[in-house]
């Protein structure tokens, strides 16, 4: 009988290419598409459900480890990775760590004495649970949105520096110079990225004469936005443009703005980052950048299945691009 690795070998494309095509999950193009039908027609290549689950004892079941479920991002995540797990007749565990290490060891040893059949992980802080438990174990593992550069897995992330940039040299374009970025706590890399790309952005405007950041400790992120969005509006002048690095982060801004009396966009631009749907229905609507969220939770459902699927499947690293959405926050500096 036929593998699927004979069929990658037979249509000259990769391992990742045919499982697409046998889940049909992901974009695969019509030539490719043709290439490994053929060569399943070929070689008579008949997946068989049945079979797999024969040769090994399965839970059915997919630990997901995410930091804030209170966040919309993170739920957004869930939502679109939980669709694709249920499709493919599995079930899925949701374990919130909210940013503290212990927690997510705690949530890690339950996945494992549960014997789950795959997790996938939105590391906190810097991961160390993740990496001491899963480091060494077979266990199909995926990470999602941040990243652990040491660990052996596959791992969805998307172009965060590039997004920084973005949404920086938007403020710069409309003329703005006293822009402020309020961050969040720095061991996510996800967040030193996008502050990386916002520096970018502003050495090649020539702005070199203070720092743009203020991290606000580890305040949940709505409070983080008004309290960091105070003490910047107690400045003389204050910024006449911020960009947050989460949405939440933005709306906490938007209200601290409200509530000195700064009107947005006319006062004070902002700009967000992740879309969240929330975003489009403020008012004034968010200008964000924004994060293909539901292509980043069945990119990482797609990779978790193939590593159960077949165990010999190599890890994968995928990076998605960002994309600047302007809407009614932001507007052109008249001074």
């Amino acid at each position: 009988m036929s593998t699927m690795r004979e069929v990658a070998e037979h249509a000259e494309v990769s391992l990742a290419t045919v499982s697409r095509v046998i889940n049909n999950v992901g974009y695969v193009s019509p030539d490719l598409r043709e290439r490994v039908e053929a060569a399943m027609r070929a070689l008579s290549y008949q997946p068989s459900a049945l079979a797999r689950s024969l040769r090994r004892q399965e839970s059915r079941a997919i630990g997901l480890l995410i930091p804030q479920l209170d966040q919309p991002f993170f739920a957004a995540l869930a939502f679109a990775i939980e669709g694709i797990l249920f499709e493919n007749d599995y079930r899925m565990l949701l374990c919130s760590a909210q940013e503290d290490e212990a927690r997510e060891r705690a949530y890690a040893e339950i996945l494992i004495r549960q014997r789950v059949d795959g997790v996938i992980a939105v590391p906190t802080g810097q991961g160390r649970a993740l990496q001491d438990l899963m480091g060494n174990r077979k266990l199909p593992l995926v990470l999602l949105d941040r990243d652990l550069p040491d660990l052996y897995a596959s791992r969805v992330l998307v172009n965060n520096d590039q997004g920084g940039y973005d949404g920086m040299m938007h403020l710069l374009k409309l003329g703005h110079r006293h822009v402020r970025v309020i961050g969040a706590p720095t061991y996510s890399i996800a967040m030193q990225q996008r502050i990386a790309g916002a520096r970018r952005a502003l050495r090649e405007f020539g702005i070199h004469d203070h720092d743009p950041i203020i991290v606000s400790g580890t305040l949940p992120q709505y409070e983080m936005g008004m309290a960091a969005a105070n003490h910047l509006f107690d400045e003389s002048p204050h910024p006449t443009a911020i960009f947050a690095l989460t949405d939440v982060t933005a709306v906490g801004v938007m209200h601290a703005a409200a509530q000195r009396g700064l009107s947005v966009p006319a006062a004070l631009s902002v700009i967000g980052f992740d879309d969240i749907p929330l975003a489009g229905f403020m008012i004034p609507s968010l200008t964000t950048v924004a994060q293909p969220i539901r292509a980043m939770g069945q990119e990482a459902a797609r990779l978790v299945l193939e590593q159960i699927e077949y165990p010999d499947f190599e890890p994968e690293h995928v990076v998605l691009p960002t994309h600047l959405v302007v809407r009614d926050s932001t507007r052109v500096y008249p001074g």
